[in-house]
């Protein structure tokens, strides 16, 4: 609470510089609350190394040239996708605990093989970060190394029994966004690695309990009070603030409060719950989507965080996915035992209901999408959000719509919507809560499941089509694969101008940008009101580096062409 560092991830990143014993002799010799701030910096000068003094860059990565180069034509955009596949050499670390004394302490949760780090504070690998990470990884063709980050992952399975938020042990309280098996997928389609597939499958087993054993949730059909569906939602039991965020986490539980412990313990249960949603922070958790006239620190607004009484369309989509691709995996490389028939009759069944309460519970016929359920209103919360989106892009879409192509032709109608509202990438939301993944922010994995979703839907609708058949179009008349290609203009402008107008530049190609300082920066997130500009907002400052921005600009150039890299001194204007 003395506020030392900024960030309050900086002190548990710290490994320390003498055994742990001798440290917690020395802590407790401080005085407790009457220690000066003085004291405590002198303390932990003496006590410990610097943050991220326990991984290691590698030094020996070899990036070849992308094999897909061709593709991109444009000389800037050729130019800087080729730089940025080279990024990957400082993004790729292994822990490093070699220099550390005998019984010191390191937050790391060890791993055996490297993996890549998304940047900035983040010093080790995240859950769903890694997915877009290996996306990346695989058209860079780093196969080994985003087959490293899989293993990590089952190691992770293996050791805890789920993945946790990211390899520290401040995260073993919670996971993040399940995409292991979409990680698993991704790896096959790119190798066809049938003996890898069959050694997945124990593994994506036990993360899947995990799920239903610690993340389920009954809900009620509010038509039908007799029948019940089984869904799942973010939640953990945690009682105390995030170590990585413990002041924002204190002040906005305790600071101007005057909470009972059971109301304390909910909102420390529900912040950690809103971290795991990956959507740290948002209007989807939480009751009230404004911030007071008088509110000073956007913590303020998680006073009214309501996670675990959300039930995200997001969070079943993935496992609605898990289901039918177990499905499919115990029947294809599971054998030919009883068991594996089993196993997979069981997820066959698992993802029919899901699918069905999907339908019952999820799906709004009149606004054409899909919404989270909300446990307390017993209603959907009709906020469009790239969450929606998550069924269109896995697959998870009942078949009465499905079977009906004008509906399906809806269902990027307030997508369109948005982009024609914003002339950047997709807003997160429509709420400006001063939370970031809220707007004025878009996010990198969000405009990814929105363009790759887009062209999935655009196949179904119209890939078998004669000239004199009927073309299925949004309500506006657009073709939905000119909104998945806009969008992804708009994502590479954004990113390759935020890159330029911070110093990026390409040697005999383009020139650094007057008065730069820094050699070119990819951003975490994105103001979706201007082109090139980073995002903002939330409890740190916005993150460059960075791996899932990078993965997904790589996927962008490898799946779309004709691009044009536009002038970044002026503003860009990118229509539908």
């Amino acid at each position: 609470m003395a506020r030392i560092f900024p960030d309050s991830k900086t002190f548990v990143d710290m490994p320390t510089s003498k055994p742990e014993a001798q440290v917690i002799e020395a802590f407790h010799a401080l005085g407790g609350v009457n220690a000066t701030k003085d004291q405590i910096q002198q303390f932990l000068n003496e006590n410990f190394l610097e943050a991220g003094s326990d991984i290691k860059m590698l030094t020996n990565v070899t990036i070849p040239e992308l094999e897909w180069i061709d593709k991109v034509t444009n000389p800037d955009y050729r130019g800087w996708i080729s730089h940025l596949n080279q990024a990957w050499t400082n993004l790729t670390f292994t822990f490093d605990t070699s220099q550390l004394c005998k019984n010191c302490s390191s937050s790391i949760l060890p791993v055996s093989r490297p993996f890549v780090v998304p940047g900035g504070r983040f010093r080790e690998f995240y859950y769903w970060d890694s997915y877009f990470v290996i996306k990346g990884l695989l058209l860079s063709d780093q196969v080994d190394t985003a087959k490293d980050m899989i293993l990590n992952f089952f190691d992770f399975v293996e050791t805890y029994g789920f993945i946790p938020n990211g390899a520290r042990m401040y995260y073993l309280n919670r996971s993040q966004p399940p995409f292991l098996t979409q990680m698993v997928q991704e790896y096959w389609e790119k190798t066809g690695d049938d003996d890898f597939m069959a050694t997945a499958l124990p593994y994506l087993d036990k993360e899947y309990a995990h799920w239903m054993t610690n993340a389920s949730i009954t809900v009620q059909d509010p038509k039908n009070k007799q029948k019940h569906y089984k869904l799942n939602h973010y939640a953990t039991t945690n009682t105390t603030p995030r170590p990585e965020s413990y002041v924002e986490d204190y002040n906005t539980v305790n600071n101007g409060t005057n909470y009972s412990k059971e109301e304390k313990d909910r909102l420390y249960a529900d912040i950690a719950a809103g971290a795991e949603s990956g959507w740290d922070y948002s209007s989807r958790w939480s009751i009230v989507k404004y911030p007071a006239h008088d509110q000073k620190e956007s913590y303020e607004m998680l006073r009214q965080i309501n996670t675990a009484n959300t039930v995200p369309i997001d969070l079943n989509s993935l496992l609605w996915n898990t289901e039918s691709m177990m499905a499919e995996w115990y029947t294809q490389f599971g054998g030919k035992s009883k068991r594996a028939k089993r196993k997979s009759a069981y997820y066959q069944t698992q993802a029919k209901k899901r699918l069905e309460a999907i339908e019952k519970l999820m799906w709004n016929e009149t606004d054409y999408t899909f919404y989270d359920y909300n446990m307390t209103a017993k209603a959907q919360n009709l906020e469009f959000t790239p969450a929606s989106l998550f069924p269109l892009w896995l697959g998870a879409i009942p078949q009465c719509i499905l079977d009906d192509k004008d509906t399906l032709s809806h269902v990027y109608d307030e997508t369109e919507n948005s982009l024609r509202k914003y002339p950047g990438i997709l807003s997160t939301s429509y709420y400006n809560t001063t939370l970031q993944w809220d707007w004025p922010n878009g996010w990198p994995p969000l405009s990814y499941v929105a363009m790759d979703g887009m062209l999935r839907i655009e196949k179904y609708l119209n890939e078998e089509n004669d000239d004199d058949e009927k073309i299925y179009t949004t309500g506006r008349g657009t073709s939905i694969a000119r909104l998945s290609y806009t969008l992804a203009e708009r994502y590479a402008a954004s990113a390759y101008c935020g890159w330029y107008n911070t110093g990026g530049s390409l040697p005999g190609l383009l020139e650094k940008v007057e008065n730069a300082t820094d050699d070119g920066h990819m951003f975490e997130k994105f103001d979706v009101n201007t082109i090139g500009v980073s995002g903002s907002q939330g409890e740190y400052v916005s993150q460059t580096g960075f791996g899932w921005t990078n993965g997904v600009a790589l996927w962008i150039f490898d799946t779309f062409t004709n691009m044009t890299a536009p002038d970044c001194t002026e503003t860009v204007v990118l229509n539908i």
